[in-house]
């Protein structure tokens, strides 16, 4: 067994001494949980591992917090060796999810900037289709779920070569692994045995292929797809998920996409009317406000009409999320304000000059190239000259220092200048999180606002509504 890697002797500080012993056996038994996790700390990605009470979960991953959630029941099973095993499939799932965070991420800002620009262009009273960036979000969770299941597969299956001096034993993984997720069932003779069509290397490792995620129903990665279903797709019996449990993942995921269909509709005096095809979604009304729908109090609602099978039938979501309730899917925040990072924001066309320079670079990790694009924008929006009115984005060469700056730069009058440039050193602006710099460009954004002359009223010209949408 080998020791535990100091950058992560930190994340196991607050846990109790009897949790924080199984924890530790559990990361320094598995080499592959190990490496995830080093990976996900220096990514920023997570701080802490902590004990948690919510019902009907074995753990989960809040990217708020920073934190992976590990069920108080884990720690109940009497058997020591059982007891790392359950711990390190649970981590390994979790830590997945947050190692893949900003793709998912990705999926919540698309879902979100959908939305928000298929009710706007519905207009008030006008009707709109939800299904397809409902679908595509689902889709993406789905593919999440998959692969966090194969992290903690991939994860106790590290334990069990560890402990095995560098030899994996696949019946033993099998046999161990039974209790920890459906997607090992009785084969022959009732041997463990995997469930259909997922494939294990004979060292021990699922591969989930490339990344990043493409969520492409119609040419899904074998094994993604094979864990999907044998996770995923569970029934609500069998995955007794939710606030009040009794829930499949289609149905827990939902609720984020409904609650964010809601915020974008709120304060119209006269919304748009939402239809969704629930059956196309695998979509139970009754399944969605066990998990806890939240819309925004008591007594709030979300009608829609069902367009399932071709039909119209109207139907009425009930917010059913008390504000003691902490269970959200994993890795789906609550909606959020569109920030430059979304498809859909006037400051996105920019954001992405940024991004997409330090990516060609290659020398940065993906969290590193999102903080660097975030930080340039904040400081080209800050300039007074530049503005609006960004061009391009390059990498610079070293300096004589060796310190590499990334710049953006202005060209009103094109190639023949003149030009304006802003620059950031690339080291700082790396390890600068990009939610910080692109809450700056958002302060920035009012204050352009607030100075903006105030426009003199102008009267409803006639045949033209002058109803709008409240912010």
């Amino acid at each position: 067994m080998r020791d535990l890697p100091p950058e992560l002797v930190p994340l196991l500080n607050g846990l109790p001494p009897a949790a924080k012993a199984d924890v530790q056996a559990a990361i320094e038994s598995s080499p592959y949980l190990s490496s995830t996790l080093v990976d996900t700390t220096r990514q920023n990605r997570v701080e802490h591992i902590a004990v948690t009470t919510t019902p009907h979960q074995s753990g989960h991953y809040d990217f708020v917090e920073k934190t992976i959630f590990i069920n108080a029941d884990q720690f109940a099973e009497k058997n020591a060796g059982a007891r790392v095993d359950n711990i390190t499939a649970t981590l390994g799932h979790e830590a997945s999810h947050a190692y893949f965070n900003d793709h998912l991420y990705q999926a919540l800002g698309r879902l979100d900037a959908e939305t928000a620009e298929a009710i706007h262009a519905a207009g008030p009273g006008g009707r709109v289709d939800l299904t397809d960036p409902f679908e595509r979000y689902l889709l993406a969770a789905r593919e999440g779920e998959a692969l966090a299941e194969i992290g903690g597969m991939n994860a106790l299956a590290s334990r069990v070569r560890e402990q095995n001096g560098g030899t994996f034993d696949r019946q033993e993984f099998l046999a161990r692994a039974d209790a920890t997720t459906d997607c090992i069932s009785p084969g022959k003779g009732g041997v463990p045995a995997f469930a259909r069509d997922i494939r294990m290397s004979d060292d021990g490792l699922i591969y989930a292929g490339s990344i990043p995620l493409v969520a492409d129903k119609h040419n899904p990665n074998p094994n993604r797809e094979a864990v999907a279903l044998c996770h995923f797709d569970l029934s609500a019996k069998e995955a007794d998920l939710g606030r009040a449990g009794g829930s499949d993942y289609q149905n827990y995921y939902a609720t984020r996409a409904i609650t964010s269909a809601s915020n974008m509709l709120r304060g119209w005096e006269n919304p748009a009317q939402v239809s969704l095809d629930l059956e196309r979604l695998k979509l139970d009304p009754a399944l969605i406000e066990r998990n806890g729908l939240d819309l925004g109090g008591p007594g709030k609602v979300f009608s829609f009409i069902d367009t399932s099978q071709g039909g119209m039938e109207w139907k009425t979501l009930h917010n059913t999320k008390s504000e003691s309730s902490p269970l959200t899917p994993d890795v789906a925040p609550e909606p959020r304000a569109l920030r430059a990072d979304s498809p859909g924001h006037p400051d996105h066309t920019a954001f992405e000059m940024f991004h997409r320079a330090a990516q060609v670079d290659g020398r940065w990790s993906q969290a590193e190239a999102r903080n660097l694009a975030a930080a340039g924008l904040a400081a080209a929006k800050a300039d007074p000259i530049i503005g609006n009115q960004l061009t391009g984005a390059v990498v610079g060469a070293p300096d004589a220092s060796g310190n590499v700056h990334v710049f953006g730069y202005s060209s009103p009058h094109g190639p023949q200048g003149p030009h304006h440039h802003v620059g950031i050193d690339a080291g700082v602006a790396a390890q600068i999180p990009a939610e910080r710099s692109l809450d700056r460009v958002e302060q920035l954004n009012q204050q352009h606002q607030a100075q903006q002359p105030a426009r003199p009223l102008e009267a409803p010209q006639p045949g033209l509504s002058s109803s709008t949408p409240r912010q």
